[in-house]
């Protein structure tokens, strides 16, 4: 995908990740909550933020194995239809998240899923604070990146139609960027935002405007993109040919 292809890829991610704060804080929140109780003692906004990158870095990770991963089978198939069906399975996923918020209802199990997969990671937890310095909460985060999650899920499949190892890890990092304004607040300040981004007026608003952003999402790439078609036609057609051909008929 050209530089140019990948920007809205971008901008869809950050998105994302702002419209999924609120899921992000439903699903993830306690966990943030825990971890912060237990790190703010010892380095207080540095170490939350350190314990976030972390998480990102994890996302970074997924988008360029998943991005390298695409981007060889779009050598292999027509690009443009896999691309187009991976923005569709974005837009779903988006869309059964939007609709978890509005119902209150965890409709693919993820939560729970994710809840069972932590209490597997919780033993890494002691060696990743066995590290030095920073590392340890870099470490953690890292561990918490690999969590089941829906919105991680939509975005990965965003970062796969960049098609690409560079686009995907991009995608990622955008993704991850515009989740860290909640994760990071609710690490520090835990129960405090949590009530603010959990109360049920905030989550219907949060999947309404998920929902709006799974049709976006879908029909983006149905939009049209300046009639580049219609002015190249002209170009490539026959008329220069039989222009030629009447020049050297006149000869």
């Amino acid at each position: 995908m050209s530089e140019t292809g990948l920007w809205p890829l971008l901008g869809a991610a950050v998105a994302l990740g702002l419209a999924g704060s609120v899921h992000c804080v439903a699903m993830c929140g306690g966990i943030a909550a825990a971890a912060g109780s237990r790190l703010q003692g010892a380095a207080g906004a540095r170490t939350g933020v350190l314990f976030n990158l972390g998480r990102v870095a994890s996302y970074a990770a997924l988008g360029l194995v998943i991005g390298a991963v695409v981007g060889t089978a779009f050598g292999i198939v027509n690009a443009k239809p896999f691309a187009f069906a991976l923005r569709g399975l974005a837009a779903l996923l988006m869309l059964v998240l939007g609709l978890q918020l509005l119902t209150g209802r965890d409709w693919v199990g993820l939560e729970r899923l994710g809840a069972r997969v932590w209490r597997r990671l919780q033993p890494l937890t002691g060696s990743a604070l066995g590290l030095p310095g920073p590392g340890r909460f870099l470490a953690l985060g890292a561990l918490w990146g690999f969590l089941p999650c829906g919105l991680v899920y939509s975005a990965l499949a965003l970062a796969a139609a960049s098609g690409s190892a560079t686009g995907g890890g991009l995608t990622m990092l955008a993704f991850g960027a515009g989740t860290l304004p909640s994760m990071v607040g609710t690490t520090l300040a835990g129960s405090a935002v949590m009530r603010r981004l959990g109360g049920r007026n905030t989550r219907r608003v949060a999947g309404g405007l998920m929902i709006l952003f799974a049709v976006w999402t879908a029909l983006g790439p149905l939009a049209p993109h300046g009639g580049h078609a219609h002015h190249e036609a002209p170009a490539s057609a026959e008329p220069g040919g039989q222009h030629d051909h009447h020049e050297h008929h006149h000869h």
